[in-house]
């Protein structure tokens, strides 16, 4: 190995987007809302998870404006699946 050899930088990764938590957790509490809505068993003990739902889907929503569009599919899917859990509540 030569001295030009070492002195060649190691290739660049690309950077990698930034992650938007809140919308994660918006679809997840989306999805478990739903699921836990159509058991009429846990309804009762789960029936409010919809609302955290909307509120995570709500803030993952404005943050994904201020992170380039980091997470807005996930937000955009939390808030669907909240209503969808809420309504099946309510109904």
């Amino acid at each position: 190995m030569s001295a030009a050899d070492s002195s060649q930088a190691p290739p660049r990764t690309p950077a990698r987007q930034p992650l938007n938590g809140l919308a994660t957790l918006a679809l997840a509490y989306g999805v478990i809302a739903v699921a836990a809505a159509l058991v009429p068993a846990i309804r009762g003990i789960t029936g409010s998870l919809a609302v955290p739902a909307l509120v995570l889907a709500a803030t993952g929503l404005a943050n994904a404006r201020r992170l380039d569009g980091a997470g807005t599919k996930q937000a955009l899917a939390g808030l669907a699946l909240g209503l969808i859990g809420l309504a099946v509540n309510l109904t």
